[in-house]
């Protein structure tokens, strides 16, 4: 057995607290990956798998303090660009400036393989209004993405699918995992709740899960985006999706691999004072179901 951690929306390098569907709280990120990066060296995963949203404000000082942020936890790992990475012109470029040495290409979507488990990271682009699809948000969205995202939408445009369907076809032997920000599938109707806050999920999620479906050795989709646990099953493809780091129930997933299967548990910080402080009374429905908190995946 080997094992690695996935988590997702740290939103590093911001002193911008707020609410979402509990208190966000991007002040205190310091303290809670000072005690991940303890929390993981008893853990001692192989690698992080980290889905987004690594850094909150869209500057490149911003990215250079959350890379060293990521590398501060002291293990390696493997990071993707969220709505909150990928806004402006130049966000790429940041990105690639300050992970190169985390990729195992020079590019913002790509594909590894670790023992027995094949990963391919995705790089989805927003979905204007009008239609089109670009690696920028439109600016009214771009202003007010600190507080709401309303007319924000994604998809993983058309290049990038050929692309995942060509490298789905060379290895087919080898279980595979798939990671990209937002999820493939919307968040389940029974985590609703009234005055729920949900970031969607990617507005082309049915046609890749339908790319997906026809490689076999598709198991899983890791994401993150929605600030809130859930574990779907998409017809033999599972959805794992981890909640924010500042945010409520502070958690991220432990995924244990094994010959035949991946086993995923649902772990919370040792200092449970992050999430206490986090927590809306009332709100504790964004750590998921007891069936979005521990899932087999079998190969």
């Amino acid at each position: 057995m080997w094992r690695f951690a996935h988590l997702s929306d740290p939103h590093l390098a911001s002193d911008r607290d707020g609410v979402w569907n509990n208190r966000f709280l991007c002040t205190m990120m310091p303290e809670v990956m000072a005690c991940l990066r303890r929390d993981l060296a008893l853990l001692r995963p192989d690698f992080i798998l980290a889905t987004g949203d690594i850094a909150s404000t869209q500057t490149r000082a911003a990215m250079l303090e959350a890379q060293e942020m990521m590398d501060s936890l002291g293990f390696p790992y493997y990071p993707m660009g969220g709505n909150h990475d990928f806004v402006l012109e130049d966000s790429r470029k940041w990105f690639l400036e300050a992970f190169a040495k985390h990729l195992p290409a020079p590019q913002t979507y790509y594909s590894f393989c670790h023992k027995n488990l094949r990963f391919i990271a995705l790089d989805a682009w927003w979905l204007w209004q009008d239609g089109t699809v670009s690696k920028v948000s439109e600016a009214s969205v771009a202003k007010g993405l600190e507080k709401t995202l309303a007319g924000a939408r994604w998809v993983v445009p058309p290049e990038q699918l050929t692309w995942l369907d060509s490298e789905l076809a060379k290895q087919t032997d080898v279980p595979t995992a798939i990671a990209v920000h937002y999820p493939a599938v919307p968040i389940p109707q029974r985590l609703h709740r009234p005055a729920f806050k949900n970031g969607g999920c990617l507005q082309n999620g049915d046609l890749l899960v339908e790319i997906l479906h026809r490689h076999k050795q598709v198991k899983a989709i890791f994401s993150g985006h929605v600030h809130i646990n859930f574990i779907e099953d998409i017809n033999g493809i599972v959805q794992v999706v981890t909640g924010a780091l500042p945010e409520y129930p502070v958690e991220y997933r432990d995924v244990q691999v094994f010959d035949d299967r991946m086993e995923v548990y649902t772990l919370g910080l040792s200092d449970t004072a992050f999430a206490k402080q986090s927590l809306i009374a009332g709100k504790e429905w964004t750590k998921g179901d007891p069936q979005d908190r521990r899932k087999t995946i079998q190969f």
